[in-house]
């Protein structure tokens, strides 16, 4: 069992705004880390899970402890999983205004790369259920989705790191133990509630990292 978090960084400032990205994967980062490393899988460093956290989806109020994630690969491949892993999602601004800015992320689960799974294999959404810390489900999690309302209820970050951070919960395999490939894509809509920049004050962000969930997959047909 590994647990991984996807790791997005945006900023109000430089080139990545005016396409609508998040910060690229720089691999020529001498000491990469969650704050600093962006469009990356991070695995955690200790045993078990944070928190003693389970299959369940919680948006976190608290910061992650950098010094417990590492081995960061880049997002440019798909991210091999088990069934039994687990997963996270972090969005953060290094910007110094950051404090005034709320984000509502979202995410929707795609299927399909190209390939033909087994019979059945193609029938999941979503690797993940909807159950909630009180409450267990079984039904496949295909939105993330954590939103107040208008803008301005959006949430606000983590103050202490500059964050939105989402416990995601444990990967599930399809009918039959079939593997699968999925994407999810991950927007990111940002209000600047104060001190916003010259551009204005709403913005949004996109990326779409890709995940195989089990071993082996048929080749599509030609």
């Amino acid at each position: 069992m590994t647990v991984y978090l996807y790791n997005l960084l945006f900023s109000l400032t430089g080139s990545d705004l005016g396409i609508g990205r998040f910060k690229q994967y720089n691999s020529s980062n001498p000491s990469p880390n969650i704050g600093n490393q962006s469009c990356a899988w991070f695995q955690y460093q200790l045993a078990g899970t944070p928190g003693g956290a389970g299959d369940y989806f919680q948006q976190l109020a608290n910061p992650l402890n950098s010094s417990q994630w590492g081995n960061p690969q880049p997002d440019s491949n798909s991210l091999q999983l088990i069934p039994g892993d687990y997963l996270a999602l972090r969005v953060a601004s290094p910007d110094s205004n950051v404090a005034n800015y709320q984000a509502r992320v979202t995410g929707v689960f795609g299927r399909g790369l190209g390939q033909t799974p087994g019979v059945g294999g193609s029938d999941l959404q979503s690797p993940l259920v909807m159950s909630t810390p009180a409450v267990v489900s079984v039904f496949p999690r295909a939105v993330v989705d954590v939103d107040g309302g208008t803008a301005l209820d959006w949430p606000a970050p983590i103050l202490a790191d500059g964050s939105w951070t989402m416990w995601l919960g444990m990967v599930h395999v399809a009918p039959g133990n079939n593997a699968n490939d999925y994407t999810l894509n991950i927007g990111a809509s940002v209000y600047v509630n104060a001190n916003p920049p010259a551009s204005g004050n709403l913005f949004t962000f996109g990326h779409d990292p890709r995940m195989h969930v089990g071993t082996g997959m048929k080749k599509a047909a030609a």
